[in-house]
């Protein structure tokens, strides 16, 4: 299987290919690391909504990493775990569940490094969030190498795994004039999917918001 990867985070296209597919890695965010300071108060346990954030949060104190971490799915916890934070734990694959694993976990406040766009979230009640923007995402155009291997009908399925990256390339697919119907997706959810549009050979939604159902 041939797969266009979309995600800029290096590990989506090593965890394609450790399944056996043929990837091209095809990044629509260009990712860039922000300043950024610490809180006033130690935090409670860390939230961690994407493996980008996890990639950028090197300014955290060697101390914090015995603090329970809740990573939004299973691709970002294994990002935890592999930058040596101790205590990681899945958050169920959206923003939403992951908060809501915070609070019934009993914790009353979380400490979330994340990116500059996000996804909206609506907070379990009491719940104490403070966040830091540790990186920046930029868009960015389909390599001349994606276009060329869409065009030539080489790639199986184009993985998508945001909205705002859905919703870019399917205008990247518009001006390069290809045409949907040629271009079979894989979405990380039904948001994912809504955001590319209608016109696809296909679209494949993820029973559930992570890297194993994708």
């Amino acid at each position: 299987m041939h797969v266009l990867v979309t995600r800029a985070d290096p590990a989506s296209a090593l965890d394609w290919r450790a399944r056996g597919a043929t990837v091209i890695a095809a990044p629509l965010l260009a990712v860039a690391a922000r300043a950024w300071c610490l809180p006033a108060d130690g935090p409670e346990a860390i939230a961690f909504t994407s493996a980008n954030g996890v990639r950028f949060a090197g300014a955290a104190p060697a101390a914090w990493r015995a603090l329970p971490v809740f990573a939004v799915g299973s691709a970002t916890a294994a990002a935890a775990t592999a930058a040596g934070w101790r205590d990681v734990r899945d958050g169920g694959g959206s923003a939403d569940t992951l908060f809501g694993a915070v609070a019934a976990a009993g914790f009353g406040a979380v400490f979330h490094l994340a990116g500059v766009d996000r996804t909206p979230v609506v907070l379990p009640p009491g719940l104490r969030v403070t966040v830091r923007e540790v990186y920046a995402a930029t868009l960015i155009g389909l390599s001349p190498e994606a276009v060329a291997a869409l065009a030539a009908g080489t790639i199986d399925v184009v993985a998508l795994t945001s909205p705002r990256a859905a919703a870019h390339f399917a205008g990247e697919i518009d001006r390069a004039g290809l045409a949907r119907a040629a271009v079979a997706l894989a979405a990380l959810s039904p948001a994912v999917a809504a955001a590319a549009g209608s016109g696809w050979r296909a679209i494949a939604v993820a029973k559930t918001p992570g890297a194993d159902a994708l």
